[in-house]
């Protein structure tokens, strides 16, 4: 059984908490799908849980703009962006150390990931790193895009990138955990597009740290309690990451 994270996005908080959860529940690997950094306060401390313990990590938009430059991001995730680059870039030629680890971490990243009939990227086998998958695709039926985008999927497909879970089908149904008592038995026959919500920043309304068991043709959601008010007051004291940041945490939104 594999426990699936995404979007951890330097909330330590939350992602300890993701940790312990999932050291109850049997899973045998943890795979990373990207945006490891970005919006929160401690970068560091989420790279270094994510190399140790994840049999790999993908790289997201955040993770790929903090060492390039942020290109189409609003002015809040430019300004975290900014501030995680100054924490994790190392100071000159003879740097050394964790520092250096961590940005070498980071510049090594794949976008994506192939295990037999499954696909691993951040956003969407068209664009690994940026392309949203969302709901109201579905919702108000934009058909060509998700068609276009189960063309490049073996089987399933796993993503994050929008921080908000939920299972989308050939059918082109979406439905969210919540509708399903947060566990799905994917379809014989069917395709599957698995978005595993987000560990650090929650947007579907629930502000509970967010992950997916999967094993074989079953996916559980786990939501996962954690000290967002400790992580809020950090960024709260860290200048240049905005308040709307933190107060995302306390809504989920």
């Amino acid at each position: 059984m594999r426990a699936i994270i995404s979007d951890v996005h330097s909330n330590i908080e939350a992602l300890e908490a993701v940790m312990g959860d999932i050291a109850t529940q049997g899973a045998t690997e943890i795979l990373c799908l990207g945006d490891v950094v970005g919006y929160g306060p401690d970068p560091e401390e989420c790279l270094d849980i994510v190399e140790k313990m994840c049999r790999f990590c993908l790289s997201g938009n955040h993770d790929y703009a903090v060492i390039t430059r942020a290109e189409r991001f609003n002015p809040l995730a430019v300004e975290a962006v900014d501030f995680t680059r100054n924490i994790l870039k190392p100071a000159g030629f003879f740097s050394f150390g964790r520092k250096k680890a961590r940005w070498e971490f980071l510049e090594t990243r794949s976008t994506r990931q192939v295990d037999d009939d499954i696909l691993y990227v951040h956003g969407s086998p068209r664009d690994d790193r940026n392309e949203y998958i969302l709901e109201s695709d579905i919702v108000f039926g934009n058909v060509d895009k998700i068609t276009q985008i189960f063309e490049h999927v073996p089987r399933l497909l796993f993503v994050g990138h929008t921080h908000v879970p939920g299972v989308i089908g050939t059918d082109m149904s979406f439905r969210h955990p919540d509708d399903n008592g947060s566990a799905f038995e994917l379809k014989p026959g069917m395709k599957h597009i698995i978005n595993v919500g987000s560990v650090g920043q929650p947007r579907d309304g629930d502000n509970r740290a967010c992950y997916a068991l999967f094993d074989t043709d079953r996916v559980v959601y786990r939501r996962v309690p954690y000290n967002f008010r400790r992580t809020m007051e950090k960024m709260a004291r860290v200048g240049p990451i905005s308040r709307e940041a933190a107060d995302r945490l306390e809504y989920g939104r």
